[in-house]
């Protein structure tokens, strides 16, 4: 019974913890944060980081509202001129100072369709 109990509550705190996901789609990297649905009439306050593995010149930062209500939200990020290499994705909630990561490689096969 104890075991249970355990096992019960760590699949409770998973299903409860936010998460990042990220996946390409086309020509684009898109990243969705999921979250439990707020429940206030206030919006929850996202900042993407997108950290390039080489330059910060092609890293960005953006704010994104999560209307109340809602639990998710997503950035993305356009693959052609992208710098290839393992790319790191960080969501905070500025409520909360909470952050998830998540990580992706972009390669340089993944620039091809402009090769004409």
């Amino acid at each position: 019974m104890k075991k249970l109990i355990c096992i019960i509550f760590i699949l409770s705190s998973f299903l409860q913890s936010s998460s990042l996901k990220c996946e390409k789609k086309e020509n684009r990297v898109v990243c969705t944060y999921f979250s439990d649905r707020s429940d206030s009439d206030n919006d929850v306050v996202l900042k993407f980081h997108w950290i390039s593995p080489k330059s910060p010149l092609d890293d960005r930062t953006r704010e994104i509202n999560i209307p109340p209500y809602y639990g998710s939200a997503y950035d993305y990020r356009f693959i052609p001129g992208r710098i290839p290499g393992h790319w790191t994705v960080q969501v905070t909630r500025k409520d909360t100072n909470e952050s998830v990561k998540t990580y992706f490689d972009i390669n340089e096969s993944d620039d091809e369709f402009f090769s004409n």
